[in-house]
């Protein structure tokens, strides 16, 4: 975690929340927080899902993210934002299929939601 915790429990207003946010300074891995959110809970789903039922994986992963904002509460404030991208993550990851997939990328100022129909 990147901010001691004061030991009050608090939410992240909307207005100190943004969908596209990069912490130059605190953040090793340089790219946007919600692009973070959805692309790890997507991978994690994907990998553990081949070793367990979809959706205890899918439970485990959302837990994860709960313990983390829940960490995060006693330090900056915790983000429904955050949890919203964690789920549609793991969502993603256990319905994408060969004729639909939601895919997130992003370039230097917003974060994107694709939707893809691929050709065939």
């Amino acid at each position: 975690w990147n901010y001691p915790r004061d030991g009050r429990f608090k939410r992240l207003s909307s207005k100190s929340d943004p969908w596209f946010y990069v912490d130059e300074e605190r953040w090793d891995i340089k790219a946007p927080d919600k692009w973070q959110h959805f692309t790890g809970c997507y991978v994690s789903q994907k990998l553990l899902s081949k070793h367990m039922n979809k959706y205890l994986s899918a439970f485990l992963i959302l837990s994860a993210g709960l313990y983390k904002e829940y960490e995060d509460a006693y330090r900056e404030g915790w983000s429904a934002r955050d949890l919203a991208v964690d789920a549609l993550g793991i969502l993603s990851a256990m319905y994408n299929s060969s004729s639909a997939k939601v895919l997130c990328t992003y370039d230097r100022e917003k974060i994107m939601l694709n939707l893809v129909f691929p050709l065939k």
